[in-house]
């Protein structure tokens, strides 16, 4: 079974349908030297930093990605993976899985049988987009759900031409907390320009003042990513963010999604329990999200 190997992200192929492993988005990243390995069934690429290999290290995961489910050559792959990596002089080889509703991508199971070991874990939630969303939701979010709507709140789909409003609110809403955006305009910029539709804002409004917003990432056509999303400190008592993530489950369960991805909460494998309550009484499921390491 012959392997492809890329060297530049302009070499990278574009038949991925994972907004992450897109060209587009690819080519947008900085990396210390790229390198991809792919064949008709499977694609993984990592960013060489000295001696360590890392899965994408600034998307959200990595791991190989599997174009054809009726063929199962991950295994055969990984180990070839494994030796081209090894003749580059590379001695630790570092993969962030993504959560299981990712359900084309190979799971830990593959990783772990091929010597890799757990290095942590992280917290993942994410909504499933059924009808029974409603009934899984706290009676403290029902409550807060009804005074947000009685008070006047607004959620709406926002326009394209209103993204960059959308990031400079939430740029100022994370300095108030004493953090900082991890996406700069211009760069937010260039991946909606070039991946059209992939990037999609939402907001919550009262008298046309925004109190939150969020900007998502179409991941897949079943998986949306709450990606951006920030809280007015002027309406953090209201809890806005309740009847945005509920305008959302309503936008992308007409769009007949199956998930509303809320990522992580946790950092290198310590539960962040105040965001995890949240989610959990927004309806959240948990996952795992493991780190896998090995050792050349």
């Amino acid at each position: 079974m012959a392997i492809n190997i890329s060297k530049s992200p302009i070499d990278h192929q574009n038949n991925i349908p994972v907004t992450y492993f897109k060209k587009e988005y690819i080519e947008t990243q900085d990396y210390n030297q790229f390198i991809s390995f792919s064949n008709d069934d499977c694609f993984i690429s990592f960013d060489l930093i000295e001696e360590k290999a890392i899965s994408i290290p600034r998307s959200p995961f990595g791991s190989i990605f599997c174009m054809n489910q009726s063929i199962n050559n991950s295994s055969v792959f990984l180990q070839k993976v494994l030796l081209e990596l090894g003749r580059k002089n590379i001695k630790e080889i570092e993969i962030h899985l993504p959560p299981s509703i990712y359900d084309d991508f190979e799971s830990a199971e593959l990783y772990v049988g091929s010597g890799f070991e757990l290095s942590y874990s992280d917290l993942n939630q994410h909504i499933d987009l059924d009808n029974t969303w409603e009934k899984s939701i706290h009676k403290m979010q029902e409550r807060k759900l009804s005074s947000l709507n009685s008070e006047g709140f607004v959620f709406r789909k926002m326009e394209d031409n209103e993204l960059e409003k959308a990031h400079n609110f939430i740029t100022v809403c994370r300095q108030a907390q004493g953090l900082q955006i991890n996406i700069p305009w211009n760069k937010l910029k260039s991946l909606n320009d070039s991946l059209t539709g992939e990037y999609e804002c939402f907001g919550v409004f009262r008298d046309e003042k925004i109190s939150a917003i969020c900007i998502a990432v179409n991941v897949t056509s079943k998986i949306a990513y709450y990606y951006l999303p920030a809280t007015s400190p002027m309406f953090r008592n209201q809890s806005p963010m309740v009847l945005l993530i509920a305008g959302m489950v309503e936008y992308y369960r007409n769009k007949k999604y199956k998930y509303l991805d809320l990522g992580v909460s946790s950092s290198n494998g310590i539960t962040q329990e105040t965001l995890k309550l949240f989610k959990e009484r927004m309806g959240a499921k948990s996952t795992e999200k493991p780190c896998l390491k090995l050792s050349l």
